[in-house]
């Protein structure tokens, strides 16, 4: 997993996208999982485009991507995101308990 993360950074580096231009990025990556898991679940208006649930975990996989390389975009500490992940599952642990 570091490898990949590492392999992530790198490739977020030559990003030629502005944060802005990532962050909307981002929210079009969502909206696109969204319209998988809608087709997936047959919603109505949705089940011609007969997307399965491995499109809709390509999409989650394209959210985390993008989420990933913004974030490297904007720090340049190795070990923040490890911090920042840790004490995010530490609080979303202590609600879900």
């Amino acid at each position: 997993m570091e490898q990949l993360l590492q392999k992530i950074k790198k490739l977020s580096e030559k990003e030629k996208k502005t944060l802005e231009q990532m962050v909307l990025k981002l929210t079009e990556e969502v909206g696109e999982t969204s319209q998988a898991m809608l087709s997936y679940r047959q919603a109505s208006g949705s089940e011609y485009k007969k997307l399965d649930l491995s499109d809709v975990k390509e999409e989650c996989v394209d959210v985390i991507l993008v989420a990933l390389a913004l974030f490297y975009k904007l720090s340049e500490d190795e070990n923040e995101l490890q911090d920042v992940l840790s004490k995010k599952v530490d609080k979303w642990s202590s609600v879900m308990t």
